[in-house]
């Protein structure tokens, strides 16, 4: 569950698992009824209703890679202008307003929040778990670790070490970029070809006698093995093709 739930998180569907979860398992059930009026193969609609959810964990997975990408770009800006307020003397409310009305786009909202929960009078740690459910990132995690040092410290000393933790962003991403893409295409061109099997099963059942033939104990047997087979080559796609990465720092927020 708690993969589930930061793939939600990364994607920044956290605020609809509910929804997220419903349609998932609601199109799943949808196929393997649809399937089974179709065919009258139960072990093959079942099957293809386990495949969509496992489609469905892929398409968070890519959406929310597509997310963390765009943020990628913004957090050595976020990490430089938090540098520059602390060696200006300027209070975390008017740096969060700040990045919350001329910050990047896409993380305006998220600093707004922030700062209407300071406002509120929220402590600060629940204020921060909550920045950090809505954005899904390891960097914000780094951001939110810093931010609530430096509101403990009183800013005192952190100025170098925001311009580190900008630096070593820089370096990292520098680093993994042109890995991390070739690195993508390779893992999902392994993932598409598992689709493979089951589009030649369809077209296969349209025969009376194959039809038979899976619609039989055995052929329920043959189906479900292949289901395994099936997800035994994607966890083994994704192991293989997976850069080690630092994790979330926070994994129950």
């Amino acid at each position: 569950m708690r993969l589930y739930r930061e793939l939600l998180e990364s994607a920044g569907l956290a605020s609809k698992s509910k929804e997220v979860s419903t349609l998932v398992l609601g199109s799943a059930a949808i196929v393997t009824a649809l399937i089974l009026v179709l065919t009258g193969v139960i072990g093959l609609a079942l099957c293809l209703g386990v495949l969509v959810v496992a489609a469905a964990i892929e398409v968070l997975r890519l959406k929310g890679n597509s997310r963390q990408e765009k943020f990628e770009q913004l957090w050595p800006q976020v990490y430089d202008s938090f540098q520059n307020a602390t060696q200006s003397g300027i209070a975390l409310s008017e740096q969060l307003e700040y990045l919350a009305e001329s910050g990047p786009s896409e993380l305006r909202k998220h600093f707004a929040q922030l700062g209407r929960d300071l406002d509120r009078g929220e402590e600060i740690q629940v204020a921060l778990a909550k920045f950090r459910k809505g954005i899904g990132s390891r960097h914000a995690d780094f951001l939110s670790l810093l931010i609530e040092l430096g509101y403990e410290l009183g800013g005192h000393g952190m100025a170098q070490t925001w311009e580190q933790a900008a630096t070593d962003l820089r370096q990292e991403q520098a680093l993994l970029g042109q890995v991390m893409a070739k690195q993508g295409w390779v893992s999902g061109s392994a993932k598409i070809a598992l689709i493979a099997p089951w589009l030649i099963a369809l077209v296969l059942i349209q025969l009376p006698q194959n039809k038979t033939a899976f619609a039989s104990e055995l052929g329920s047997v043959v189906l479900v093995f292949g289901l395994l087979l099936s997800m035994v080559a994607y966890a083994l796609v994704n192991k293989m093709g997976a850069l080690t990465m630092p994790g979330r720092l926070f994994h129950g927020s």
